[in-house]
């Protein structure tokens, strides 16, 4: 599929974004990705190309007020550098005008994609409303950020690797308690899986990439058609399926 850069104006400069898509997707859901520390990969994207006329995907470069830019998988030394001159505050509000973004040129239904670094960042919308659908892959340290957890009535795939020591046993369970009350809240632990089992390279896990792929696009497909709008944003999908995987 065509890849096309685009800028989004914001306080202080654009944020650019690799979108994948039909020009005219108004009838199509759209997912916003919050990628890892290594910025967007181009197999990440290549990836994504996979949901060809599905779905306006948009691909984030969360670091851009700091050089922004793709570093490779293996100079993990330059990718956390970037997290020096981070703006956590400048960041969400950048993310969330991409949100806006998507949500304006699509049919109102916005599903994020948050890897590792990125998977933060798709709970907190998801607990403000502002998304139709949540997934992540290998999530960073996302038990430290479920204060929205009883507001999210949206459906989220967390999939993560039963070995990833970024984020253990222990962690998962803290993130299986906070969203227990929603029943259409699943994760996914895949046996043996490490921390990046999406990036290509040594931690690639073939499996655990296609069942998170797999997730994003049922959540997509789901979002397809009409949009159905709650008060404080979009709400969750027509059709909840619970479901629990561990």
């Amino acid at each position: 599929m065509d890849e096309r850069v685009e800028a989004i104006a914001v306080e202080g400069g654009v944020v650019p974004i690799f979108v994948l898509g039909p020009e005219d997707a108004r009838r199509l859901p759209a997912v916003v990705v919050v990628p890892s520390i290594f910025g967007p990969a181009s197999d990440l994207r290549g990836r994504l190309s996979e949901l060809g006329d599905r779905a306006l995907v948009a691909v984030t470069d969360p670091f851009w007020r700091v050089g922004g830019g793709i570093v490779p998988y293996g100079d993990l030394e330059r990718a956390r550098a970037r997290l020096a001159g981070f703006d956590l505050r400048r960041c969400i509000a950048d993310l969330g005008a991409v949100v806006d973004w998507a949500a304006a040129r699509s049919n109102g239904r916005v599903i994020g994609l948050g890897i590792c670094f990125g998977g933060p960042f798709v709970l907190r919308f998801a607990g403000e409303r502002r998304l139709a659908g949540g997934v992540t892959w290998h999530g960073s340290r996302m038990e430290g950020h479920l204060d929205r957890a009883a507001e999210t009535t949206c459906p989220l795939r967390l999939h993560f690797g039963s070995a990833d020591p970024v984020t253990p046993p222990e962690a998962i369970e803290k993130i299986r308690a906070a969203y227990a009350s929603n029943p259409d809240v699943s994760i996914a632990v895949h046996p043996g899986a490490v921390h990046g089992f999406s990036h290509v390279g040594p931690a690639y896990d073939a499996r655990a990439c296609r069942a998170g792929l797999d997730a994003l696009r049922e959540l997509v497909d789901a979002a397809g058609g009409e949009p159905r709008r709650a008060r404080a944003g979009v709400g969750p999908l027509e059709r909840p399926t619970a479901r629990t995987q561990t």
